[in-house]
């Protein structure tokens, strides 16, 4: 039976950046991911600037589509609509992604993708974990720590503990249709739409990505708590089409779903004993802000840094985990607390968007100047 200082089970941002930071610490560490790779994975691929502090690292511009994001264009059910400047990063994931693997790789820490994680048992000082290669038979190895970074749609070490969490059938999740025709689009602007029609989660988008085929496509899409998705994506679908004249075919379809409970306000957990969360596992699950993957590689490189202390200091690992997160983990819960839900209708929603809208604005410029200067543990994820 191998022994490992840290097993992470997903081969995401989140669990790339703990596997990189942990054996960039001299733990034994690693990392699985049950599709081959490179694989694809339905996410926005968007980022704020700040992503390369977080990452610790400056990303190739090979890792990125061809058109990055210089503005926002907001719209709400009645028409009106305003723009603003949104400098962001632009990926796909699947690009993205397997550069990550490399640089955790590179890092010293051991990586294997098709190999499925099973279950674990945690024992006293270490956890006992089974895997799965593709085609191989199950294999039982040792960790002192284990991580679950598998993402919204998996999520198997906290179903294991928190079966709570989670229900019988999905309970939200998200849809992008990629168009290959001309529309009277911007290709560097992301388009956001507030109607609970499309979306009860946060807004429904439009945005460009670069495929592998080296070809620029439309991304419409959208998410939602509750309800039928399919339902929603094809009423927004319809809508854009006519509005921005999108023309051309669909030639690929992502779907995400959970069985998380999406309207819970205890969303949040970051693990137990020797078992730790990381990203969309931990709850970080933010519809305000329409981003997560700065908070999923922020805590992943969190849990890699809580564990090395925790060897230094004698300290729970857990504790240090919470105290290095008290600030992701602060702003998450208080924006879940203010989640589009609570609007009962679209002139409630339009109202409660523009309140806040100016606010957040010169919020945004602030933080983004002081993120400069902060500690990565300090950081405050945009829009705050």
């Amino acid at each position: 039976m191998k022994d490992y200082d840290v097993f992470i089970a997903g081969g995401g941002i989140g669990g790339s950046m703990a596997a990189k930071f942990a054996a960039r610490g001299g733990l034994k560490t690693l990392f699985v991911e049950k599709q081959k790779t490179p694989r694809g994975k339905p996410c926005s691929g968007i980022q704020f600037k700040y992503f390369e502090k977080i990452l610790g690292e400056k990303i190739p511009r090979e890792r990125l589509c061809r058109h990055q994001i210089a503005r926002i264009e907001t719209h709400f059910h009645d028409g009106t609509s305003f723009r603003a400047p949104f400098p962001m990063f632009n990926y796909m994931r699947k690009t993205f992604d397997h550069w990550l693997n490399q640089v955790a790789r590179e890092a010293g820490a051991e990586f294997r993708d098709e190999c499925e994680f099973l279950d674990f048992e945690e024992t006293g000082e270490e956890v006992t974990i089974t895997v799965q290669p593709r085609g191989g038979e199950p294999e039982k190895l040792r960790a002192r720590y284990a991580l679950d970074a598998t993402g919204l749609t998996a999520m198997p070490m906290r179903r294991k503990l928190r079966p709570r969490d989670f229900g019988a059938a999905a309970a939200g999740g998200g849809i992008n249709f990629y168009i290959d025709g001309p529309a009277r689009l911007d290709p560097r602007t992301v388009y956001q739409f507030w109607d609970l029609n499309f979306s009860d989660a946060m807004f429904a988008w439009i945005y460009t990505k670069t495929l592998d085929d080296g070809r620029d496509y439309w991304v419409v899409g959208t998410a939602c708590t509750s309800g039928d998705i399919r339902e929603r994506q094809r009423l927004f679908y319809n809508y854009v089409r006519e509005k921005f004249g999108i023309q051309g075919r669909i030639v690929e379809k992502e779907e995400l779903l959970t069985g998380m409970d999406m309207k819970s306000r205890d969303r949040v957990w970051l693990g137990q004993g020797r078992i730790l969360m990381v990203g969309d596992a931990a709850g970080l699950l933010d519809g305000v802000r329409g981003v997560g993957q700065d908070a999923a590689a922020i805590s992943g490189r969190l849990a890699a840094k809580a564990i090395l202390r925790s060897r230094e200091t004698g300290t729970p690992v857990l504790e240090e985990y919470a105290r290095l997160t008290r600030q992701i983990v602060a702003q998450t819960r208080a924006n879940q607390e203010r989640e589009i839900d609570q609007c009962k209708n679209n002139e409630e929603l339009k109202r409660y968007i523009k309140s806040n809208m100016f606010k957040t604005g010169a919020k945004m410029l602030v933080q983004m100047f002081l993120n400069y200067f902060r500690p990565v543990e300090r950081l405050r994820l945009l829009p705050p």
